[in-house]
């Protein structure tokens, strides 16, 4: 049997399987129903926390029951199935073990491994939406569309469960990986505003331009770019300059310029930081270069910003 996940984050632990519901509702913000409650059953347990955007809950009812989950709205929820679970939409029934999302516009029924449970992953449609903005660009109209009568399968299931389980197994590193995992899981469902004739961004964009925005003072080089999110490097590259206008490099000193921007502004007066200081914090030390940069980029050098 399975080791419990997330056992430094406990919810709850309970007969109950109302109790069990509410423990994983209280923390996804998504409601659904539980049904199957047996006189003397053994004790469940929910385990979950916020990990960035996502509500990532480990539940396991130590019982046959039946999760009756209604469409998701203005959710994303994700599961992942830890033993063999039996999943019923619109008279269709499958055994999955692979991550799923659940229908934006049809109700669920789901019949989980008692003893292994599942992973279970919430974050508000407005939220991953905003991620996506963050890599494609905020001018672009992103749409999600879950609103099939199915549960749909994810793209990189492997990947996804691989990370969810192995940061469910001991939180480290950056939660917001788990986020990106969804993104690309979601790419077969999503579509930007583009012009005619024109593709979407592929999701591994969104991921890479988040990974660069998190790591900003760190020196990134294209191929291990491509290694964080799981591209050939020349494939990147191309998906940079065809979809945001630029290289790799050309857009990480763009993102690095605009955080030192925003440093500078706001923080004017006695304790305000050397623009050494701004310059190192964004991951360009040389003063003389960043202040090129910066000129070339605002049409201002960092100590005129200051006066």
């Amino acid at each position: 049997m399975p080791l419990p996940l997330l056992t430094d984050y406990p919810l709850a632990r309970a007969a109950s399987p109302g109790r069990l519901r509410d423990a994983v509702g209280s923390l996804t913000g998504y409601g659904h129903a539980v049904h199957g409650e047996e006189p003397g059953r053994p004790h469940g347990v929910v385990n979950g926390l916020r990990a960035a955007e996502l509500s990532l809950v480990y539940v396991a009812y130590a019982t046959r029951v039946c999760v009756v989950a209604p469409p998701t709205g203005h959710h994303v929820v994700l599961v992942v199935p830890l033993g063999p679970m039996r999943v019923e939409t619109t008279g269709t029934a499958a055994e999955l073990t692979a991550p799923f999302a659940l229908s934006a516009s049809a109700e669920t029924r789901m019949v989980p491994d008692p003893d292994a449970g599942a992973l279970v992953g919430a974050v508000a449609l407005e939220d991953l939406t905003a991620a996506l903005r963050v890599g494609y660009g905020d001018e672009r109209d992103i749409t999600i569309d879950l609103a099939q009568p199915r549960p749909l399968p994810v793209q990189g299931g492997p990947a996804l469960r691989r990370a969810w389980a192995d940061y469910a197994r001991g939180p480290a590193g950056d939660p917001a990986l788990l986020v990106d995992r969804v993104m690309i899981g979601l790419a077969p469902y999503t579509s930007s505003g583009t012009s005619a004739g024109s593709s979407s961004p592929p999701a591994y964009l969104a991921h890479a331009v988040r990974h660069l925005r998190r790591h900003l003072a760190e020196p990134v080089s294209l191929a291990e770019l491509g290694t964080a999110v799981g591209i050939g490097a020349r494939q990147l590259q191309l998906a940079f300059q065809a979809h945001l206008g630029c290289t790799a490099q050309e857009y990480l000193r763009q993102a690095r310029l605009d955080r030192a921007w925003a440093l500078l502004r706001d923080g004017r007066g006695r304790l305000a930081p050397s623009i050494a200081a701004v310059a190192a914090e964004v991951g360009i030390p040389h003063c003389g270069r960043f202040s090129h940069y910066f000129a070339a980029r605002f049409g201002v050098r960092p100590s005129e910003l200051r006066e």
